[in-house]
């Protein structure tokens, strides 16, 4: 049972994905909670799970301006169990992040990030496994590219809206955001359907028809 109010994010990574997160929002009549299949993992076995910190970025083209400011005081700004999440419209002009904004990110308490832009500096960020999802990856920086508008903002990231607070959950199928106000609903709903999951596998194995299982708990 959850407590209202209460998620652990532990059990969260431990038996949840974001295929089985998926379904029950989608059984629950929130559809359209995926993003973008274009952002990916970093590096092969990159997952992660957090409640979203925003970010809105957009592209400029003043070489001389400052670009840092403010995208620095929303990393400032994370905190424990927090998952940067940074919507900047599909940028592909500048990476937006790489190894030294995940490097501070971590030490803020932050379990991640995903952008639906570009990122860089793979090689460390898989040696130092802070999971990072983007929409591709290049060397140039944003340096008098790309601009922070706020933080904290309500953003529309991978095609999807995500709120300060959202429970976001990212792993080799995809990226998923659960709604901070259905959250708890979502979370005991997933974690019986994970336990009805492991009951159809086991009967499935044993040789049972899948239209029979199916028939039998709903699940496939």
């Amino acid at each position: 049972m959850v407590k209202k109010g209460k998620i652990d994010l532990k059990l969260v990574r431990e038996r949840l994905n974001s295929s089985l997160l998926s379904d029950v929002l989608d059984g629950m009549g929130i559809r359209s909670q995926c993003m973008a299949q274009g952002i990916r993992p970093a590096y092969p076995g990159a997952a992660v799970v957090g409640r979203a910190h925003t970010m809105l970025m957009v592209d400029i083209h003043e070489p001389e301006q400052d670009t840092f400011k403010l995208q620095l005081e929303g990393i400032d700004a994370l905190k424990g169990d927090d998952l940067m999440v940074v919507a900047s419209n599909g940028s592909t002009s500048a990476a937006l992040w790489g190894e030294l904004l995940s490097t501070a990110a971590r030490r803020r308490g932050a379990s991640g990030a995903i952008i639906d832009g570009l990122a860089r500096d793979v090689r460390q960020l898989e040696e130092m496994k802070f999971p990072v999802f983007a929409s591709g990856f290049r060397p140039i920086s944003s340096k008098g590219r790309v601009v922070a508008m706020g933080y904290g903002c309500r953003i529309r990231c991978g095609g999807v809206y995500v709120e300060e607070g959202d429970l976001v959950v990212g792993d080799v199928d995809g990226v998923t955001v659960v709604p901070d106000t259905a959250v708890e609903e979502v979370v005991e709903r997933a974690l019986e359907r994970a336990s009805s999951e492991r009951v159809t596998r086991k009967e499935l194995l044993a040789g049972a028809k899948l239209s029979e299982v199916y028939a039998k708990y709903g699940t496939i």
